[in-house]
């Protein structure tokens, strides 16, 4: 089953990356990003703990005005856990300010991604699987070059120890 979830984890990330290059490749992105994040997770003996940290990440991808397409790698480590996650998101721009006399574009975004999350422990515990969730936030293009990122994001892992993710996170893009 796992190297099945690999599989199509492959497939889905490899076709989206063609169809963005595609049909986006006027509009391509690399960003950075940091965020707020509180890990949720169960122990073996089912005793609840949440952890607090600041996450790093970057990402790259593309978009148009109506999607947004990027995949992003993003490391935290929190009460002797590292955490690393390779996500593929897909982003969809609820309405956009485009008005000639705009300084400031708001785009307003929901979402969905899939991904990879790993975590290792002090003490030579690790794990990794498959996980998937929703986001929304706004993107605000000050510059043709620059879009700011205020966002929140919420994702389920497959694996023992992890839970689930919520991330409050501020990115920068420069657009190219």
């Amino acid at each position: 089953m796992l190297i099945f979830k690999k599989i199509f984890l492959v497939i889905i990330s490899t076709l989206s990356l063609s169809y963005a290059v595609d049909d986006f490749s006027s509009e391509r992105l690399l960003g950075i990003e940091v965020g707020y994040t509180t890990v949720n997770s169960t122990n073996e003996i089912g005793f609840n703990k949440t952890s607090n940290n600041v996450e790093f990440g970057i990402k790259i991808g593309a978009q148009n005005e109506e999607w947004r397409t990027t995949i992003h790698a993003n490391f935290m480590k929190a009460q002797g856990r590292d955490y690393q996650k390779i996500m593929l998101d897909f982003d969809r721009f609820v309405w956009a300010s485009l008005y000639k006399t705009d300084n400031i574009i708001l785009k307003p975004y929901l979402g969905a991604h899939v991904g990879w999350l790993r975590y290792t422990d002090d003490i030579a515990l690790s794990d990794n699987g498959l996980a998937y969730g929703g986001q929304m936030g706004l993107a605000l293009t000050v510059l043709n070059e620059i879009d700011f990122d205020l966002g929140y994001k919420y994702t389920v892992a497959d694996i023992i120890g992890v839970d689930d993710i919520g991330s409050l996170t501020f990115g920068v893009n420069y657009i190219y």
